[in-house]
């Protein structure tokens, strides 16, 4: 007996989604993916696991708050509300914070605004005193352990009944008839009535496959992290993380490191995405940005860099991500371009379209795939990696 929905994915978005269906009352539910268990080689893996609910686009704002729900009943120890400090450093910074409070407010988003003092208090290694005039402050925000986050949302979905096929990668969709009729692997197809692609960055060569097109990029990301650092013990995350809004850094603790990126550099594109989505890194690419970025947060300045780290995700050409059916193709459906903050939303919103629940919190039309038909694949390209420091904003 085939399933009756095929996940191909078993990063953190596509157990969400496997999660959701099954929670939502779905039966014989098969997430296929070509890693092992204990493996996570794509985006969800390298993902420093920041999670900020506040976002200038509402869609992103539903979705994180969402995903906060979810991974505060699921996974209580692999995601830890520490709250965020965005650190104005300009009186117009400043200025907007007070606007973010208020427009928070109207989200159901609780922020306020610190003076610079109280900021430094709340994460001293972090946050640069000499340069801070104040904070946003949002309290329900955190920090999420990527791994062990995909790994509960996999638990809990194999507790209401989910099979995972690990070590199975999926070649191609199969379809017959106009429609979408299960994956074809290395050693059989699976059949299905609906197919999710959740597969990441490796999504649009699987959606090519059929003929179809999804309209994303995969950009290239630094993050770097200290030494080790003996006044740090093995507690993942003790004070909020830190974003630094007008500088695009961000950084966080991780047990005995810190670590730090930043989305000041020119966008780097993948051209062809292998067999993980860590890319080599290097420093003509990404070395001023992370000095800059370095020399900005307190204990970068003392500790020496350790592990310096490219990864790959995707981009869309307005920050949203893909979720739902494609029109043209009956029985496909994509939960992609979701970064970590947004899983947890994404796998609802994706289960609750496709078995026609009637619970969305969000306009599928925002997120519908085909929204960018009538694009050509060069505007598609140009307008999502232009909008790749802007997504620092957005999310």
């Amino acid at each position: 007996m085939g399933a009756e929905i095929v996940v191909v994915g078993a990063g953190v978005v596509g157990a969400s989604v496997a999660y959701h269906l099954a929670a939502a009352g779905q039966e014989r539910v098969t997430v296929a993916d070509a890693r092992a268990r204990d493996l996570l080689p794509g985006s969800t893996g390298l993902a420093p696991g920041f999670v900020g609910q506040l976002s200038a686009t509402t869609e992103l704002a539903v979705l994180a708050m969402d995903g906060v729900a979810t991974y505060r009943s699921l996974a209580p120890t692999a995601f830890r509300q520490v709250g965020c400090l965005e650190i104005a450093t300009t009186q117009a910074r400043l200025e907007q914070a007070h606007a973010d409070v208020e427009h928070g407010r109207g989200l159901g988003i609780e922020a306020q605004v610190l003076d610079a003092d109280t900021a430094v208090a709340l994460a001293p290694a972090l946050v640069n005193a000499e340069r801070a005039l104040g904070a946003l402050y949002i309290p329900s925000d955190g920090a999420a352990e990527p791994i062990a986050l995909t790994e509960a949302l996999v638990a809990a979905a194999v507790a209401y009944g989910v099979t995972f096929q690990w070590g199975t990668r999926v070649r191609a969709l199969e379809t017959a008839h106009g429609r979408v009729v299960g994956v074809r692997t290395d050693d059989e197809v699976l059949p299905a009535r609906a197919v999710v692609l959740a597969a990441g960055i490796w999504g649009p060569a699987l959606a090519a496959s059929a003929g179809v097109r999804l309209p994303m990029v995969a950009v290239q990301h630094p993050y770097v992290r200290t030494t080790e650092l003996p006044d740090l013990d093995d507690t993942p995350i003790d004070a909020p993380i830190v974003r630094y809004p007008d500088h695009a850094v961000y950084t966080r603790r991780h047990g005995r490191h810190y670590g730090l990126g930043t989305y000041s550099h020119d966008p780097i594109p993948l051209v062809a995405a292998a067999e993980t989505a860590e890319r080599p890194y290097r420093e003509t690419d990404f070395g001023a940005a992370i000095a800059a970025a370095t020399a900005l947060v307190p204990t970068f300045r003392t500790a020496g860099v350790g592990s310096r780290l490219n990864g790959a995700f995707a981009l869309t050409p307005d920050e949203l991500p893909l979720v739902g059916p494609v029109p043209d193709l009956p029985g496909l459906w994509v939960a992609e371009a979701s970064w970590v903050t947004h899983a947890g939303g994404v796998g609802r919103h994706l289960a609750n379209l496709l078995l026609d629940t009637g619970d969305l919190a969000v306009d599928p039309a925002r997120l519908a795939p085909d929204r960018f038909a009538q694009w050509s694949d060069e505007r598609v390209y140009a307008t999502a990696l232009g909008h790749y420091r802007g997504i620092y904003d957005a999310h």
